[in-house]
């Protein structure tokens, strides 16, 4: 097993340079630059690092400026804390050891050692994908004198929300002498209306960290791409900071694309929240360590409910639209779980295999069980009984789900009243206990960890975008924060792998509940 690490990575052994040294470089000499490092890069197979945009790239000479960092010029810093051009974070750590060596190259388990160097001398370069290393840089591409920067949280609240806010403001302020910083109230409708923008300094968001929700307020929607990029240049916005899911995440991408279109000097870096954790190639999101440990909280509460009445069943549903992240984890750290149901794993009710019959021996075995259903599981299984409703979105197009709690609570209630009252000698029925603690979850303040990861989040955002980086996101791959292109993730959706070793069959192991594969399943 490989250990995540962190590489170096010697894209141009003869000709390195500094960031500075390439941001000063012409606009034609900078393309050329570029493409050179690129071309260099694929021909000799070494790491693909994924590019992300730079002002310096469509922007004049004069606009591009470099100037020191500021932490650069505190007494007895070492340069090692600043990144270097060349230092990136691998994006897989799990890989299979044979797959850089040629085809035709047989490895045998006998000791033949000609053998062996043999396949050694042939084997591949290893052009595998690679993320940009987070963090400060020697020289950045903006006058903090004279820098506005802008904050935004859009889509649905989250644990961590005001944290961002705070340490975005933060490092603003402390590392780089930022002052001018405003944050856009109600999401993107709210770039259209600059005389509500509220005025953010240390002392406004000293406390924030402590509280839940977002104070700038949020909403779904409302994303105008033109009429925003013109309220930024109106304001003489040019750093902005947006945090949101997977719907303000594209948004903030076409932002980014339309300050390149317009040639305009102005850094875009988004910040994912989202307590689904379904951001894709990131290890995860802030918010979801609270979120899960929320709902570990609810879980405990069912068992103590379920403990407490003969065949007593507790059902919790926690958050999950597409991804049962929440669930899967949330069941394995109660450790009292006995049936997990995601959205990536289709059930079925009755018959060998079936919810019903896992559970019946449950409650025989233990005189109670535990369910926790994510609220996006099950949605195919309504459609077919008859229980779906007409398709409904709201205002970011997520489609509206049908609640699977009550119904499955329903379903069970009626399937197992009959087969357990058949069992017991007084005649005793299920007893149900249905939460559903979905908002108790989100509108909470971060535990410490997931407040560690916001602050480390947005210092590295700024720090990306004061160095003149765009349309990126911050986020931890294999542990090292780095900055990932926001094309990579937007549109895109982190699901549990249900099919190759993960958390997931941890569950089914440790409950011991029906996998629910096919045999297809299993040959995959």
């Amino acid at each position: 097993m490989l250990f995540p690490q962190l590489i170096t990575l010697s894209l141009l052994p003869a000709t390195v340079c500094s960031w500075a040294s390439f941001t000063a470089l012409s606009h034609s000499k900078r393309t050329s630059f570029s493409s050179s490092l690129i071309a260099l890069s694929k021909s000799s197979e070494l790491w693909n690092v994924e590019k992300v945009d730079h002002i310096s790239e469509w922007t004049t000479a004069a606009l591009t400026k470099t100037y020191p960092n500021p932490l650069s010029l505190k007494d007895n810093v070492p340069s090692s804390w600043f990144v270097g051009l060349n230092d990136a974070v691998a994006m897989n750590v799990k890989i299979d050891a044979l797959e850089t060596i040629d085809e035709t190259c047989v490895l045998s388990d006998d000791d033949d050692d000609d053998s062996e160097e043999e396949c050694t001398s042939r084997r591949g370069g290893i052009n595998a994908e690679a993320f940009i290393l987070a963090g400060p840089r020697a020289k950045i591409s903006f006058d903090p004198s004279t820098s506005k920067a802008a904050i935004v949280t859009c889509g649905g609240l989250c644990p961590g929300l005001n944290s961002v806010l705070r340490e975005v403001v933060m490092c603003l302020s402390r590392q780089y002498g930022v002052q001018d910083i405003v944050g856009i109230p109600k999401g993107y409708r709210g770039f259209l209306y600059p005389e509500e923008w509220k005025s953010l300094d240390e002392d406004v968001v000293q406390n924030l960290h402590n509280q839940g929700g977002s104070m700038l307020g949020s909403s779904r929607g409302g994303h105008d791409t033109g009429a925003i990029v013109d309220s930024l240049v109106k304001e003489g916005i040019n750093l902005l900071f947006i945090s949101g899911g997977d719907g303000t995440v594209r948004g903030a991408a076409k932002i980014a694309e339309e300050v390149k279109r317009r040639g305009l000097a102005i850094s875009v870096a988004c910040i994912p929240k989202t307590i689904d954790n379904d951001i894709p190639l990131i290890d995860r999101t802030f918010g979801f360590e609270t979120a899960c440990e929320a709902a570990c909280e609810a879980i405990n509460v069912a068992n103590t409910e379920a403990e407490g009445f003969p065949f007593g069943l507790g059902v919790v549903k926690v958050m999950g639209r597409n991804s049962g992240f929440i669930a899967m984890h949330s069941s394995l750290a109660s450790c009292v779980a006995d049936l997990c149901l995601v959205p990536e794993v289709d059930f079925y009710l009755d018959g060998k295999g079936g919810i019903v019959d896992h559970l019946y021996e449950r409650l025989l075995m233990h005189d109670k069980a535990v369910v926790v259903v994510a609220e996006g599981a099950g949605q195919k299984l309504m459609a077919e009984m008859g229980a779906a409703g007409e398709e409904v979105k709201d205002a970011s197009g997520n489609v509206l789900l049908d609640d699977i709690g009550p119904w499955l609570c329903k379903q069970l209630k009626q399937r197992l009243d009959e087969k357990l009252e058949e069992t017991s000698i007084h005649g005793d029925k299920l007893t149900l206990k249905y939460v559903d603690p979905s908002y108790m979850v989100r509108g909470i303040p971060p535990n410490t960890a997931d407040n560690l990861y916001c602050l480390q989040l947005a210092h590295n955002a700024v720090h990306g975008a004061m160095a003149g980086l765009t349309n990126f996101i911050v986020g931890s791959v294999n542990t090292k924060e780095c900055y990932v292109p926001t094309n990579m993730v937007a549109n895109k959706r982190n699901v549990i792998d249900t099919s190759h070793q993960s958390l997931w069959e941890m569950v089914v192991f440790s409950t011991g509940q029906p996998s629910f594969q096919t045999n297809d399943d299993k040959d995959d």
